[in-house]
């Protein structure tokens, strides 16, 4: 029972690394979670925590209407400029009603999927209402110190190599817990056979 406590420490030492990599998942969105329009939109925009994956079929956004009829015409598109942004064209005759957004994304970094929905409301007649278009505050500004208006950080060695959804990180983690793994076994047969 000597090897557990070694292992156990080896396995505390790296999950926090393996454990540290989130979803593709909004943290703005346009219109707002519960906006409420006096005229139609003319599309959905969802800007992301990471960077998605480009993969068909992988990242999309399908406007539903009341009755959960699909009112998107086109496939949802991410940006060659910004891959955090996810953005739909809406038909321009959009009727007056409430509308369910679905969202799915595939990140880029660390391979995962994720989904979720928010809803609008465009209706002529009602008061204007933004909704909530910050969706994860603690995303968009996770070191705290940047501003809003400040210049996004220049990106050095990505290499473009991101599409692959697994980045070098992830592959020394999982690395490491191989590592670990493999030598707790290891210490664990020599043991038993002393």
């Amino acid at each position: 029972m000597k090897f557990v406590a070694p292992l156990l420490a080896a396995m505390a030492a790296v999950l926090p690394v393996v454990l540290v990599f989130a979803h593709a998942e909004p943290t703005r969105v346009t219109p707002g979670d519960g906006a409420v329009l006096n005229e139609p939109p003319l599309e959905v925009v969802f800007e992301m925590s990471q960077e998605m994956a480009r993969q068909d079929g992988q990242n999309d956004i399908d406007v539903l209407d009341a009755a959960g009829n699909e009112v998107t015409t086109i496939a949802a598109v991410i940006d060659n400029a910004d891959r955090k942004r996810l953005s739909v064209a809406l038909p321009s005759n959009l009727e007056p009603g409430e509308y369910t957004v679905e969202w799915k994304t595939l990140s880029a970094e660390d391979g995962d999927p994720d989904s979720g929905s928010t809803t609008f409301t465009y209706d002529p007649s009602a008061a204007a209402d933004p909704g909530q278009e910050v969706l994860r505050e603690d995303l968009l500004n996770p070191g705290g110190t940047e501003t809003e208006t400040a210049p996004p950080p220049a990106v050095i060695g990505s290499g473009g190599g991101g599409d692959k959804g697994v980045t070098w990180i992830l592959v020394v983690a999982v690395g490491a817990l191989m590592f670990v793994f493999g030598a707790g076994s290891s210490f664990f047969l020599v043991q038993r056979k002393a």
